[in-house]
């Protein structure tokens, strides 16, 4: 038989969720571009679902009803955080490098895969989110084999546990396609510059991120978003991923600053003129 912990098991997650939620606080307030913060949150949550494992592992729950609370309303709140920035982090790499149009296409597209997602499972999306409990001791105790799948773990899942963090993380996503969306229609429609940016996005990037390196905007309290959507208004550009094209910079084998080396360039020899 198993060893009784000393620490009921609701209480153990509610001390190691709060510590996690503390850590993605503070990771959300860092002046990250999305990816690298999707990412960072990923290596986050991965270890601290790894904890919670282990415990319910050498964890006896006193009754069926402790085992319900557990997977049905305890665990998600973990799995759902993995899923809604695994999400997020796919999303965002495969953002199109295109304007305005197919940028609201995509992310329509994303919204209705996740329509999708609850007419494939209509049944348990209706239990769950209505509220039922009458089918909690199939769905949230492990030893049922009422869903068919290899993808979870038998001694740490039920299966449909799993569903409930994906519902979680969807209604996430949801809001942040619809922000996302609601952001680009803004941004656009305030757009009144009649300039253009008429050089390489590559070089336009160089300039944000130069600009950040430096402090030069907010007392160095702009992050990258900021700066880069300013200069898309000013500019009537779409730059997409700009941490992709900030990648493709850095991993140039020469010249990774051009645009910067051809800016300073032809100011001196400006200057120069004047002498």
């Amino acid at each position: 038989m198993k060893a009784i912990s000393q620490t009921d098991i609701k209480s153990f997650a509610e001390e190691l969720l709060a510590g996690l939620n503390v850590q993605l606080e503070l990771l959300a307030n860092d002046s990250l571009d999305l990816i690298m913060m999707a990412n960072k949150a990923l290596q986050l949550i991965k270890p601290m679902i790894q904890e919670l494992r282990n415990f319910v592992f050498t964890y006896e729950f006193i009754d069926i009803e402790e085992e319900i609370v557990f997977f049905k309303d305890i665990k998600p709140l973990f799995t759902s955080k993995y899923y809604f920035y695994n999400k997020l982090l796919s999303l965002k790499i495969s953002e199109p490098y295109e304007p305005r149009e197919p940028f609201k296409e995509y992310y329509a597209e994303q919204l209705k895969l996740l329509q999708e997602a609850v007419k494939e499972n209509y049944e348990f999306h209706f239990y769950y989110l209505s509220g039922a409990t009458y089918h909690d001791s199939v769905y949230f105790t492990r030893g049922n084999d009422n869903l068919a799948s290899v993808e979870y773990d038998l001694k740490f899942s039920t299966g449909y546990d799993l569903l409930v963090a994906k519902i979680l993380a969807n209604q996430l996503i949801k809001e942040h396609l619809l922000n996302t969306m609601k952001e680009l229609d803004n941004d656009f429609s305030k757009n009144c510059s009649s300039l253009s940016w008429t050089g390489t996005k590559a070089s336009l990037i160089e300039l944000i991120y130069s600009l950040h390196g430096v402090d030069a905007i907010n007392n160095g309290n702009a992050d990258i978003k900021q700066i880069a959507t300013l200069f898309e208004g000013l500019f009537n550009i779409k730059l997409g991923n700009w941490y992709r094209h900030f990648q493709e910079i850095r991993l140039r084998k020469n010249g990774r600053t051009n645009f910067i080396d051809q800016m300073k360039k032809n100011l001196e020899e400006r200057l120069d003129d004047f002498e």
